[in-house]
């Protein structure tokens, strides 16, 4: 149930990597433009060409340039960047937590998946990973309102996620999970926001203790619903009406 730390030792083509990444990301290496020789960043960066070299190659597997023969280093079309990296998110972080698409992008895959991964984790959750959920919670819950409290809010998903012992609703939870955490931080800084939801949350870990894989299904639903809306009113957009119906609900839990 660990949460990927964010503070690590960073090696000098990481520091380098980063630099150049923040720099793509922030606009001052437009899509299509070359990077300068290696060299040159070599003396820009005060690094050996070999760092730059492994930074390159660092930039090139999250997809943020192009390392062609003949042609140079290019950077790559923002559509193909691996948006779910975590360097690429921190390297973002200020634009994406003001990027509505962003926002609803994220949110719109959550709905997609979490919902089922409730379901799933009420069929096959052990006790103890029941206890994971449940402490989670009850962190969230005595540290409503408090900063403390977006880290345990994280927890809790990703210990959903685990429980439902599918390596790939669990792989898609640890993917996000820096996404989800700039989510998190824009909407606790709209007061009530968080305590808001925190009765969902408490619902999903009540149906899964319970082992109701359809109000685990419904639950979740509505804590993702009520995480959209919030979203949506941070930039004002219009809310869609709520087109999920019992017999929906009922529906998808009858699909295999």
């Amino acid at each position: 149930m660990a949460i990927p730390d964010d503070t690590r030792w960073k090696s000098g083509s990481e520091q380098v990597a980063e630099r150049i990444g923040s720099a793509i990301v922030n606009g001052a290496y437009s899509e299509g433009a070359k990077l300068p020789l290696e060299a040159e960043l070599a003396q820009q960066h005060g690094a050996s060409r070999n760092t730059v070299r492994e930074a390159m190659r660092l930039l090139a597997a999250k997809n943020l340039i192009e390392i062609a023969p003949r042609r140079g280093t290019v950077v790559r079309p923002r559509e193909v960047w691996n948006i779910l990296d975590r360097d690429v998110l921190a390297w973002s972080a200020s634009q994406f937590r003001e990027d509505p698409n962003f926002m609803e992008e994220l949110v719109r895959m959550r709905l997609a998946i979490e919902p089922a991964a409730a379901r799933e984790a009420a069929r096959l959750a052990s006790d103890d990973e029941i206890a994971a959920i449940r402490a989670s919670y009850e962190t969230m819950a005595a540290l409503v309102d408090h900063p403390g409290s977006l880290e345990a809010d994280l927890a809790f998903h990703v210990a959903v996620a685990d429980a439902t012992h599918n390596r790939f609703l669990r792989s898609v939870a640890h993917s996000i999970i820096h996404a989800m955490r700039l989510n998190f931080q824009r909407l606790f800084e709209v007061p009530n926001n968080y305590a808001g939801n925190l009765e969902n949350h408490r619902l999903v870990m009540e149906a899964i203790a319970a082992r109701n894989p359809q109000d685990a299904y419904a639950a979740s639903l509505r804590l993702l619903e009520r995480s959209h809306d919030d979203t949506r009113r941070l930039f004002d957009a219009p809310l869609e009406p709520d087109t999920h119906t019992p017999s929906d609900m009922n529906n998808e839990e009858t699909q295999p």
